[in-house]
């Protein structure tokens, strides 16, 4: 399926949150993200209308048993997933959940799960429906936002908590226990290896990045899925 080409005059998502940041601040002690990519204006229909959460308790499904789950009302796409290369990992500069922030309308921003510093796990989209976190790359890849800054490693219970959402789409989606550096190697990826295509961002960073093999370590020696 032919993926999405980014709008010229569409804000991308670090500038459209960071240049609200100042207002956010003066207006609320929310969530503050400073995010890495941009998705063009949808038309209507890019939403999910009514909001329904999908309830289905198949392992196979796009909702991993477990987390927090808070589907997103809009800024996202049902279905219109490619393929199912893998996860994609992402620093959300910021601090604090991210679904108010990614129901906004017109954010034009979203990713599949959050992860608390404290390892609580948030899942706002399916992984069967696009969420918009890395322009060219959401067709194909699934994403989690950590909690945090690149400036510092993922902590201990984030490591566990990624490794436990990769284990459980390994089994149910079949992403290999593999790291991906390029967006046709399917694995465990950063937003940073789909170079201009993918928003031109060096999220998350060169820690969390290298922290990827422990993550695949993890998943491998077979961690217990959450739930």
């Amino acid at each position: 399926m032919k993926h999405r080409s980014p709008d010229p005059t569409a804000p991308g998502r670090r500038r459209l949150l960071a240049g609200g940041g100042a207002l956010l601040l003066a207006m609320s002690a929310g969530p503050l993200l400073v995010a890495r990519s941009g998705e063009p204006d949808p038309p209507d229909e890019d939403r999910n209308p009514s909001g329904a959460t999908r309830t289905s308790p198949s392992p196979a499904s796009g909702w991993m048993p477990g987390v927090i789950r808070r589907p997103l009302e809009r800024n996202f796409v049902v279905g219109d997933r490619d393929a199912q290369r893998g996860l994609v990992l992402h620093v959300q500069e910021g601090e604090g959940s991210l679904y108010e922030r990614f129901n906004e309308p017109g954010i034009k921003a979203s990713s599949h799960f959050w992860v608390s510093q404290s390892g609580e796990t948030e899942q706002y989209v399916s992984v069967l429906d696009r969420a918009w976190a890395q322009v060219d790359g959401n067709g194909s890849w699934a994403s989690v936002e950590t909690s945090g800054f690149g400036t510092r490693k993922l902590t201990e219970a984030q490591v566990d908590a990624v490794s436990r959402i990769y284990a459980w789409g390994a089994a149910a989606h079949g992403w290999p226990a593999s790291i991906s550096d390029a967006p046709d190697q399917p694995g465990l990826g950063t937003h940073s290896m789909g170079g201009a295509s993918w928003g031109a961002h060096a999220c998350p960073g060169t820690l969390r990045a290298g922290q990827r093999t422990e993550i695949i370590r993890r998943v491998k020696e077979g961690l217990p899925l959450a739930g």
